[in-house]
């Protein structure tokens, strides 16, 4: 019972810290863009986002069974899971419905494998520097 009530906090808590951060950034966009108007169908198309991206990372990044397989794993789960209801949500948000379609859904794509790949490489690099501290420990243990 303890597990699932952990897993419903760190839902709610994912869900409310990706939407509001997303809210400030929508905030600068329109802010930027001229735009003055935010609709309820568009919050809540931001809401579902939100959530849909609460239970992805819940479950790639806080479930034991992917967790045994790595890092790896998990972030690719995540992207399978996430990113083409992102995309969809995007299309139906309106943000990607322009003249310039084409280039945004470039960039977007860009963006999604550049964090993706940095992502990858920052654990590559803390994973080195653990592996380097874990066998100078053994070394030292060894020595004793």
């Amino acid at each position: 019972m303890d597990n699932i009530k952990n897993y419903l906090k760190g839902l709610r808590d994912a869900t409310v810290y990706s939407f509001a951060w997303l809210m400030i950034c929508v905030i600068a966009a329109m802010l930027v863009s001229g735009n003055e108007t935010v609709t309820v169908g568009f919050l809540i198309k931001l809401f579902i986002l939100c959530f849909w991206g609460a239970i992805c990372f819940t479950v790639c990044f806080r479930n034991k069974g992917i967790q045994k397989r790595g890092f790896v794993f998990e972030l690719t789960c995540f992207y399978i899971l996430f990113i083409p209801v992102e995309v969809i949500m995007f299309y139906l948000m309106g943000i990607f419905q322009k003249s310039a379609s084409p280039v945004l859904w470039i960039v977007f794509a860009c963006i999604v494998a550049l964090m993706y790949i940095t992502s990858l490489v920052i654990d590559k690099v803390i994973m080195r520097k653990k592996a380097a501290l874990y066998t100078k420990k053994l070394m030292e243990y060894n020595r004793e």
